[in-house]
């Protein structure tokens, strides 16, 4: 199998990570970036061909002959037009995934050959650490098979969910951003704790600890976060008095209000 990545952004950069990081052979990928300075750090980095379109205005081209998978992680505005100029060189059985927010199968599918095989996704960073989550969306000519073969690119370093297309945005607002929101939230905890009166070094090493020890503990596929945020917010306690302030200002609120402008957010890329 030949995989080709369009783009090495962050996205893409965290699937190759992830699928070498099962040990996939690297002689089969091939990749390309815009700046040359670019393609050459990234072919030291990982060890693949990285061609720069700066230096070949035919590099995605080139990349894509005779890819069983070719993954497009370009900016969503740049995807129609990188789509329509790579048409020409794509095999008629080389499955297209779109990785970019808001840009639907059918967009997608008006910019290829007709009945080219096509995947919408929307994976996440932890990717790069063997946690990723990865929401898929599969286009109407694409096969069992190709998707079997698309699911073994991430499945090495994360957990696939197939679901239908109108769904895929709700998922890219959770699992796709949701680190960003884990982050935020773990350095909210951190500055609390500054402001509280600790020292800064100790208020961050604290709330990283906190959170990946948390995380530890939801890393089991029966992990009931409410049967642990229970156990640990006993009645009349600290931690019960700290939640019902949380709840006070509307916590649950924040992120409702936070998934919906997330996934505005994506319509609009895709409009």
């Amino acid at each position: 199998m030949r995989i080709s990545f369009i783009g090495l952004g962050h996205l893409n950069s965290a699937i190759l990570a992830g699928l070498l990081a099962g040990g996939f052979d690297t002689s089969k990928i091939t990749a390309t970036t815009h700046s040359q300075a670019s393609a050459t750090q990234r072919s030291q980095e990982f060890g693949i061909e990285v061609i720069a379109t700066e230096s070949d205005p035919a590099a995605n081209n080139t990349a894509v002959v005779n890819a069983d998978i070719v993954v497009l992680g370009v900016k969503p505005p740049q995807m129609v037009a990188t789509a329509q100029g790579l048409a020409a060189a794509l095999t008629p059985d080389a499955t297209v995934v779109s990785v970019a927010a808001g840009t639907t199968l059918e967009t997608l599918a008006n910019a290829l050959p007709e009945g080219q095989p096509l995947i919408r996704t929307m994976p996440n960073v932890a990717l790069t650490v063997g946690k990723g989550v990865v929401g898929m969306a599969r286009g109407a000519t694409v096969t069992d098979a190709q998707v079997e073969q698309v699911d073994a690119v991430f499945e090495g370093s994360g957990t696939v969910f197939h679901v239908a297309e109108k769904d895929l945005n709700l998922v890219a607002a959770m699992a796709g951003s949701g680190p960003g929101y884990v982050f935020r939230f773990t350095n909210a905890l951190a500055r609390a704790g500054t402001e509280l009166g600790l020292d800064e070094t100790t208020a961050r090493q604290l709330a990283r600890l906190t959170v990946v020890g948390a995380g530890a503990m939801l890393d089991t596929p029966d992990a009931n976060p409410t049967a642990l945020e229970h156990s640990i917010a006993t009645e009349g306690g600290v931690t019960e008095a700290a939640l019902q302030s949380m709840d006070g200002a509307g916590f649950d609120k924040v992120f409702v209000d936070a998934l919906k402008a997330n996934v505005a957010r994506s319509e609009e890329l895709g409009a």
